[in-house]
Formats: C-alpha cells, sequence, structure tokens
C-alpha cells in the first residue's frame, strides 16, 4: 500500500512542478506552527503555492520532469514552492523578508528552476534580491533612453552656447560703448 501511495505522490508531483515555470526547493528548519501559517500566507499572496514534500518522494518526482538538484539539498524538512516565475520571485522576496535576521539557519534556498533555468543552492539563495519583471522593464527603458537624452541634450546645446556666447558679447560690446 505504501508504494502505491508514494508512486500517486510522485506522478502529482511530477505534474505539478512540470506545469510550472518557478520551482524552488526550499529547506524550512525548525519552524513554529504560526511561523509556518505565515510562510504559506505570504506565498499565497505572491500567488504561488507550497507542498512539504518526503524528500525521496520529491527527488524522484524532479528527476522525472527533468530538474536535477544538487543531493546536499535533501537534508531536514523540505517544501516545494511552485508558481509562473514572477509569483516564484515574488513568494521567495516575502519569504526572505519574513526571515531577515535567521535564514540562513531556518530557511534554505537549496535549489531552483526559473525560468528554463536551473540553479543550485548558491545561486537559488539569490532569488530574492533579483529583480521582478517591471522593475528590470524600468531598468531597460533607462538604459536604452540614457545615451539618447544625453546625446540630445549635447546636440542641443552647441546652438544653444553659441546663443548665450553671441548675447554675451552683445551685452560687453554695449556696456563698453
Amino acid at each position: 500500500m505504501t508504494s502505491v501511495l508514494n508512486t500517486w505522490l510522485a506522478r502529482e508531483y511530477t505534474d505539478l512542478v512540470s506545469s510550472q515555470e518557478g520551482v524552488v526547493v526550499l529547506g524550512l528548519h525548525g519552524l513554529t506552527v504560526e511561523e509556518s501559517q505565515q510562510v504559506r500566507n505570504a506565498i499565497r499572496e505572491a500567488g504561488a503555492s507550497l507542498r512539504m514534500v518526503k524528500n525521496r518522494i520529491a527527488k524522484a518526482a524532479l528527476a522525472e520532469a527533468g530538474i536535477a538538484i544538487d543531493e546536499a539539498a535533501w537534508d531536514g524538512s523540505c517544501a516545494i514552492l511552485v508558481g509562473d516565475a514572477e509569483a516564484a520571485l515574488g513568494a521567495s522576496k516575502a519569504i526572505r523578508a519574513m526571515f531577515k535576521g535567521d535564514a540562513a539557519v531556518r530557511l534554505r534556498f537549496q535549489g531552483a528552476l526559473l525560468d528554463g533555468s536551473l540553479m543550485d543552492a548558491a545561486q537559488a539563495s539569490l532569488i530574492p534580491s533579483m529583480p521582478d519583471r517591471q522593475t528590470l522593464r524600468g531598468q531597460l527603458a533607462t538604459l536604452l533612453t540614457g545615451s539618447a537624452r544625453q546625446l540630445a541634450t549635447l546636440l542641443s546645446e552647441v546652438p544653444a552656447s553659441t546663443a548665450r556666447a553671441i548675447s554675451a558679447r552683445v551685452d560687453g560690446g554695449e556696456a563698453d560703448s
């Protein structure tokens, strides 16, 4: 009976992670029930979902879905955060904000698949510091328009400075008379 249940869970996890753009494997250590509920609420508000998983079953399901997470990631209690890329990013930021001081001890980003990019634990721990899509668009727009704006300012300054120089010369000539 246990193997049938495990097979069913592995199939469910495989279907779950195969259909998502963002999959983050988290290690949650020593959370109280209240903290665990706060984490789930923050993730839900970001549009993602969290599943506490059995390591062996989750490892098999992720491998079947083509997501290879490092063996070192599978120690202690693990959870899988899933959603689209923006939801996974937002949920990761919300979780990190909740555990600012003791995040390294009680919350670990152990691996991730984000927009088709597989990340190890070191790379996954940087997810909360990544800018979201709207911020990236703003940065890109600023970058693209910045040079054009500087060029336009430079080109408009040539005739303006010439006009100021002529005006100063004329004003200076009238003062001499």
